[in-house]
C-alpha cells in the first residue's frame, strides 16, 4: 500500500534478502516463520517518527503520519514473507516531533551504528575463543580473533583477523577465494568453518602469517632499491605488483613445501615452526625460501595475467613451479636445510 513511502525518512530503502544479496534480512525473515515468538527478543525492532498517536489507557492504539527511520531491513523482511504462522512482536519506538534541525538531527543519529562485520557474528566462536586463549602463550603476538574494541595494542605484533583467513585459504589450496572474497571468509560457514576447525592451532597460524609478512618485507626491499634493482629484481617487483601475487605466491610455497623441506608432509595443517617466540626472526627465516622460490616467478605468471580467477590455473602453475623446483633440487639443498630444521611437522 505505502511501499518504499514508508521509509522516506530512512537513508535505506528495503534492501532485499538471499543468500548473497542480504543474508540479515534473510535472517530476519527465518525467524519470523521459524522462532515468531522469539523476533521480540531476536530484532533490535523499529523507530518511526510520526504527526501525533492516540492512547487507549495505556496503550498506543492510533498514530497519524509516519515514516520509519530506523527498521527499514526488519519492515521489508516481515512484508516479504507470504504467510505467518503465528502472531509475533515487534518492537517499536514512535517519535512526536515538529522541528525540522531536530528531526534531522533524529534520522542522522538513529542511523550512524558501527558497521557490523562479519568476524564480529564470529568472535564468540569456541574456535575463535580457544585461538585467543592459545595465543596467550606468546605476549608479543596479539591475535583478537574478530573481536573488536577501543584498546589500542602496543608493542605487540597484531595478527589481523581478515588477512590470516585469507592466508591461511591461500595455503591450504584457495588463492582465489582468499584474494578476491575476504569477507565471504568469515560469512559462509562452509569456507569458515574449512580454516577455523579443530586442527588449526596458533602455531600453525603463525607459520603462515609469517610468510605472508616475508613477502611484504620482500616486496619492499625490492621497491626501496628503485634504480639499483637488476633486471631479474625488476621482474620480480613487477611480479609482486600485481593483483593476487601475494596469495598466489602462498600457495605456490604451499604446494612447494615437500621439495622444500626434502620430507613427506602427511597433514600441512600440522606445519609449524619449533620456536615460536620470535616472530620478526621466522619472517627473516621464510626469506630463505622467497630467495629460491621468486627467480622461478615467471612460472605463476599465467595464472595471473588477467587477474586472480581460476582456481584450477592457479594451481596448474603452482605444481609446474613444484615440477620446476624438483628438478633443480640438488642445487638448493644446502641453502634449504637450515629452514627445514626449524620447521616441526607433526606438531
Amino acid at each position: 500500500m505505502y511501499k518504499d513511502d514508508l521509509f522516506s525518512g530512512n537513508p535505506r530503502n528495503y534492501l532485499g534478502a538471499g543468500k548473497r544479496k542480504n543474508k540479515i534480512n534473510l535472517g530476519i525473515m527465518n525467524t519470523v516463520q521459524e522462532q515468531p515468538e522469539n523476533f521480540w527478543a531476536y530484532n533490535n525492532g523499529l523507530t518511526a517518527l510520526v504527526n501525533d498517536y492516540e492512547m487507549d489507557h495505556d496503550n498506543i492504539n492510533k498514530v497519524h503520519g509516519i515514516t520509519i527511520i530506523n527498521g527499514a531491513q526488519s519492515t521489508g523482511a516481515i512484508g516479504a514473507v507470504e504467510s505467518f504462522k503465528k502472531d509475533f512482536l515487534v518492537p517499536i519506538r514512535f517519535i512526536v516531533c515538529s522541528e525540522p534541525k531536530i528531526i534531522e538531527e533524529i534520522i542522522n543519529n538513529n542511523n550512524k551504528q558501527n558497521e557490523i562485520l562479519p568476524s564480529d557474528l564470529r568472535s564468540n566462536d569456541k574456535q575463535q575463543v580457544r585461538l585467543r586463549k592459545e595465543f596467550e602463550k606468546y605476549p608479543q603476538l596479539s591475535y583478537s580473533g574478530g573481536r573488536r574494541d577501543s584498546t589500542r595494542v602496543r608493542n605487540k605484533e597484531v595478527f589481523d583477523p581478515y588477512l590470516v583467513a585469507q592466508t591461511l585459504l591461500a595455503f591450504h589450496g584457495d588463492c582465489v577465494t582468499a584474494y578476491n572474497s575476504k569477507k565471504l571468509i568469515w560469512d559462509e560457514d562452509k569456507e569458515y568453518t574449512n580454516i577455523f576447525s579443530d586442527q588449526l592451532t596458533a602455531e600453525h597460524i603463525i607459520f603462515v602469517y609469517s610468510l605472508g609478512r616475508a613477502i611484504d618485507e620482500f616486496k619492499i626491499k625490492l621497491k626501496n632499491k628503485k634504480e639499483q634493482r637488476t633486471d631479474i629484481e625488476n621482474d620480480e617487483f613487477n611480479f609482486l605488483s600485481k593483483r593476487g601475487s601475494k596469495m598466489l605466491l602462498i600457495l605456490a610455497v604451499s604446494t612447494c613445501m615437500e621439495n622444500l623441506l626434502g620430507k613427506k608432509i602427511l597433514d600441512s595443517w600440522k606445519l609449524v615452526f619449533r620456536d615460536n617466540r620470535n616472530f620478526d626472526k621466522l619472517v627473516e627465516e621464510w626469506k630463505i625460501i622467497l630467495d629460491v622460490l621468486m627467480p622461478l616467478h615467471s612460472t605463476l605468471e599465467p595464472a595471473i595475467e588477467s587477474g586472480l580467477k581460476s582456481k584450477e590455473a592457479t594451481q596448474n602453475a603452482a605444481k609446474q613451479l613444484r615440477a620446476l623446483l624438483a628438478s633443480f633440487s640438488g642445487m638448493y639443498a644446502q641453502q634449504l636445510k637450515p629452514f627445514s630444521d626449524i620447521i616441526n611437522t607433526d606438531m
